[in-house]
């Protein structure tokens, strides 16, 4: 702003007040102006364009304490006189909204006229709420849906529909019956498991390898989710997934550091840390099903054991990773332990030898 002055300031300079000595009212304020406290301004009543009042010390009133707009060279505030309120009608093309504010916002100005709730913005506002309350309520009959959500007041519409089966499962919703669709919902938890077949071609010289490798059981969600989500969501990615575009039905596969490095070596260099002249690696989701958990068909597991393939389970992966952890854990504990163990010992130590060598002289 450029060291603007407000209209308050220069009323109060003007009066010989400064910013030692000044009415009980203002304070002098960030923004290196006089600023109306925030008891004075409680008392004041507002006007908007169309003769709208407000009461300062409504929550639509105390909503001017919020901060300054500063547009088109123009200050908006309350000690110019003129504050912003978005308008109660949501008129996007009111004559009153200045030009080029994108927002839907009309000055208001301060008013002698006593405060009449009958033509009053609050009285508005409520009548919004009441109106977006029985909006809400006829499109959910009182249940609670991530799904709809607060529309912009635009057009009379307080609330919009957008289905997103990713937000059930993210809310993790327990309606007995899909707000949206009007269908009744399967609540027994389950997971979409998938497998992770790895295929490398190597070649060094004349010696061509292939080796396969499945990782059975890896899990899209990291907890359960409702049957009806894992269905509605399954049939969405597969409707979705087109060869063209290499969009998969499983989008973010859980691929390891070591895969994505592997990827790269393989579509850009053809070789790989210079240990072969040649290199080739695929990772391939497969074998996608919806289930409440994991099981092995182990014959299958032998079935692809005799064709060379090595199949890895990844409950096993993570058993083994949380162990590891906790091996971890409790090493070190124990050197924690020893520890402190030489530091009592090496503390008994230096305190014998000071009275050994105390008694010596």
């Amino acid at each position: 702003m450029n060291g603007e002055l407000n209209d308050l300031t220069r009323r109060l300079y003007a009066q010989g007040y400064t910013r030692e000595h000044h009415p009980d009212t203002v304070c002098w304020g960030d923004w290196q102006n006089f600023s109306y406290k925030w008891e004075t301004m409680l008392g004041f009543t507002w006007e908007t364009p169309c003769g709208l009042l407000i009461q300062g010390s409504s929550d639509v009133g105390r909503g001017f304490n919020i901060g300054n707009c500063w547009f088109q060279n123009v200050w908006y505030c309350a000690e110019n006189d003129n504050p912003l309120l978005h308008c109660p009608y949501y008129r996007k093309n009111c004559q009153h909204i200045p030009q080029g504010l994108k927002l839907i916002m009309c000055p208001c100005h301060r008013t002698d006229r006593p405060y009449d709730y009958e033509h009053s913005v609050e009285k508005i506002e409520t009548e919004n709420a009441r109106e977006a309350h029985k909006q809400y309520m006829e499109l959910t009959g009182g249940a609670y849906c991530a799904c709809v959500v607060g529309s912009n007041g635009y057009e009379g519409g307080w609330y919009e529909v957008k289905y997103d089966v990713a937000q059930c499962i993210q809310v993790q919703c327990k309606n007995p019956v899909c707000v949206i669709r009007k269908q009744p919902r399967d609540l027994k938890k389950v997971n979409i498991f998938y497998d992770v077949r790895r295929t490398w071609i190597t070649r060094r010289g004349f010696l061509e390898e292939k080796k396969v490798e499945v990782t059975k059981g890896m899990k899209v969600f990291d907890r359960p989710v409702a049957r009806t989500d894992a269905e509605i969501w399954l049939k969405i990615k597969e409707h979705e997934a087109s060869p063209l575009n290499n969009y998969t039905v499983i989008e973010h596969p859980r691929k390891t550091m070591e895969d994505r490095r592997q990827e790269y070596f393989s579509k850009m260099h053809r070789h790989y840390d210079d240990l072969y002249d040649y290199f080739e690696f695929h990772y391939e989701v497969e074998n996608i099903r919806i289930a409440r958990s994991e099981q092995r068909d182990l014959l299958q597991d032998l079935r692809d054991a005799a064709e060379g393939i090595e199949v890895v389970h990844n409950i096993d992966q993570l058993k083994a990773k949380a162990e590891k952890k906790r091996a971890a854990k409790v090493h070190r504990r124990e050197l924690k332990v020893r520890r402190a163990q030489r530091a009592a010992l090496l503390s008994q130590t230096e305190e014998q030898i000071s009275i050994f060598g105390g008694d010596s002289e």
